[in-house]
């Protein structure tokens, strides 16, 4: 699935393992500070291992505050914080690179005589059912159920024909929003059944299916005529080039292999017809589609700097490509050093809020958004101008779709983790695309887990040393810089690779919950004092809350990044500018004074994911990893 992103697509790009590549423009280099984009969709399998990442040059950056100036700003906030020399960090890059303009979904309602812009975006979400497994749960002589379908009811019955009671199932490719199964048999048509007799063995048979009709009172059950496949039965008899009957009584009772046609339980799945030209078929397959309304939040986030004349001055330059930002006048201005840390600061938060953002109360529904925290015009409170709300973070939209798994401080499985890969793999592959690597994202510790469990199991499952199914301490780079770390492994048993990155951001969440802290006490995990020395009081409490929190704080990230944009609604700036010399007593016998600006910025954003079934987070879980026995 292609990402859809707004912003340039790379003409050149820095792969996994390659060198870092310069890019030029008219023979101007990539100014260093200006933002990177890391391309992530289809073409690169939907994996970070196989990206695109392009360095933004002065002259395509000025490109886009003339085509989208939202979308230009938000870039440029980024680009700010490197000049200011802020740590890139691979996570962030990503994030901007996914930005999208959703300005023309924001809608507005009348209420009351006021016009108010509604705080969510909708968009429809569409994706392909698949009806290609079925279960059955009844193989009879005739239906019990009361049929009055009159396609079902004009087959002619014969000794061996069955009538099949299909539903869904519990597979993981039959969407339970499929209603009218029975829509899935056509006539002509041919099932495979495979399933396991009395003694243990295995039967595969054949079917030609003769009709179908839906059971009463049952929206995703189908009741299903069919009739065995074999060399041993009979030829049909055709009349006005319809089969009308298959074999006689005799001919199914002296059939050696009915048995297996009588199997009552199995998966069922549809296969091609068989129709010559000369017959006379024509019936249109269902192509369901799944369409729903999905609802995205807005929120508003403001940061301010402070700015003088010699910065705005150095900043421009540094813009235009003609300074290099770090090196020169940039990194020695006072003003430069604190707005570096505030830049920081408000890169960090926003990515925390882009992972773990949750609602802002219970209210925050398409039908009670009214009762959320209204914003009203300064001038008069009883004009409500908008309600507010958080857009909801990668991990509550995982949530909302049940795409979390709690491991409840337990052990992972190598068995369990091998198929939830394997029908990630699938999910990500029903539009088409061809997914050879999936990509999990962790802390440096389970890093390590993964390193030392794989060696063993590689050893033990195929006899021969490791690295012959392990690459590790692989790197994407960009420029010389280091952009994200991970290791990869060959899965078999799947059919793919799994890339385990690991970065500094899952590392903090670990550090905070005490696992850097071990040792000095019995209880684990401790703070520091004010003076440098440990603290004898406990990060968490006791020794089982602090090894409680340290399992809460990992996290496997199955995060298909080609599915995931951040929408832009819109931008805002304003520039307040003091001393006002003309209306301030102090400045009325000055001739000359130094200007500061007050640079006030907002953005109203959004986390948006287009197919949950993609990504998966596995969550609370030791520091043990158990092989298959």
């Amino acid at each position: 699935m292609a990402t859809n992103s707004s912003l340039p697509d790379p003409a050149q790009s820095t792969n996994m393992g390659t060198n870092p590549v310069a890019i030029t423009q008219s023979g101007l280099e990539r100014s260093p500070g200006v933002a990177r984009i890391v391309k992530v969709d289809d073409t690169t399998g939907c994996t970070l291992t196989n990206a695109s990442i392009k360095g933004l040059t002065p002259a395509e950056f000025e490109g886009l505050s003339n085509k989208e100036i939202d979308l230009a700003r938000v870039i440029a906030s980024s680009a700010e914080a490197q000049m200011l020399g802020v740590q890139e960090r691979g996570l962030v890059s990503l994030l901007n690179s996914s930005i999208t303009n959703i300005k023309p979904l924001i809608n507005k309602v009348n209420v009351a005589e006021q016009s108010m812009i509604l705080p969510y975006v909708q968009r429809r979400q569409r994706s392909v059912m698949n009806a290609n497994y079925f279960t059955v749960e009844a193989n009879a002589k005739s239906a019990a159920d009361s049929v009055t379908d009159d396609a079902y009811k004009t087959v002619a019955a014969e000794d061996g024909d069955r009538v099949l009671t299909v539903n869904l199932g519990a597979s993981d490719w039959a969407s339970g929003s499929i209603t009218s199964i029975e829509r899935y048999f056509l006539p002509g048509g041919f099932l495979i059944l495979n399933g396991v007799d009395t003694s243990n063995k295995v039967v595969e048979v054949q079917y030609k299916i003769l009709g179908s009709a839906p059971v009463t009172n049952a929206i995703s059950k189908a009741l299903v005529t069919v009739r065995p496949v074999g060399e041993d039965i009979a030829q049909p008899t055709i009349s006005n080039g319809q089969e009308v009957s298959g074999y006689t009584a005799t001919t199914w009772a002296s059939f050696s292999g009915k048995a297996d046609y009588q199997l009552a339980t199995g998966v069922l799945q549809t296969i091609a017809n068989n129709v010559n030209d000369f017959e006379a078929w024509c019936k249109n397959q269902p192509s369901d589609l799944s369409v729903k309304l999905l609802v995205n939040w807005l929120q508003t986030t403001r940061e301010s700097r402070q700015v003088d004349e010699s910065y705005k001055e150095t900043l421009a330059k540094v813009m235009s490509g003609k300074v290099n930002p770090y090196l020169k006048s940039m990194v020695y201005q006072p003003l430069a050093e604190q707005n570096k840390i505030a830049a920081k600061a408000s890169s960090d938060q926003w990515n925390r809020a882009v992972w773990y953002n949750q609602a802002l109360s219970n209210k925050q529904t398409p039908e009670t958004y009214m009762q959320l925290p209204a914003v009203t015009d300064p001038e008069n409170d009883s004009c409500t101008l908008e309600y507010k709300s958080n857009a909801l973070g990668i991990k509550s939209l995982l949530q909302d779709a049940n795409r979390v798994k709690d491991m409840s401080g337990g052990a992972l499985s190598l068995d369990s983790l091998m198929a939830d890969i394997y029908y990630l793999k699938r999910n990500r592959e029903q539009d088409g695309s061809n997914v050879g690597v999936i990509d999990v994202m962790t802390d440096r510790f389970t890093y390590n887990l993964f390193y030392e469990k794989m060696a063993a199991y590689y050893k033990s499952k195929y006899g021969f040393e490791f690295h012959r199914n392990m690459q590790l301490n692989q790197t994407i780079k960009h420029d010389g810089i280091i952009l994200f770390n991970y290791a990869l492994y060959d899965l078999p048993e799947v059919g793919c690779q799994l890339a385990v990155f690991h970065d500094p951001y899952f590392d903090d969440l670990l550090n905070v919950s005490g696992k850097f802290f071990s040792g000095g006490a019995a209880d684990g995990g401790m703070l520091y004092n004010a003076n440098g020395s440990r603290s004898t009081t406990a990060v968490h409490g006791d020794a089982a809350g602090q090894a409680k929190a340290q399992k809460a704080a990992r996290a496997l990230w199955f995060i298909d990044w080609s599915d995931i944009k951040i929408g832009i609604a819109g931008t805002n700036a304003v520039t307040r500018k003091q001393p006002h010399p003309e209306t301030q007593e102090r400045y009325k016998c000055r001739m000359a004074h130094k200007n500061t600006e007050y640079s006030l910025r907002s953005t109203t954003w959004t986390t948006m994911m287009d197919v949950p079934a993609r990504h998966l987070l596995i969550q609370n879980f030791s520091d043990e990893l158990t092989l298959p026995s």
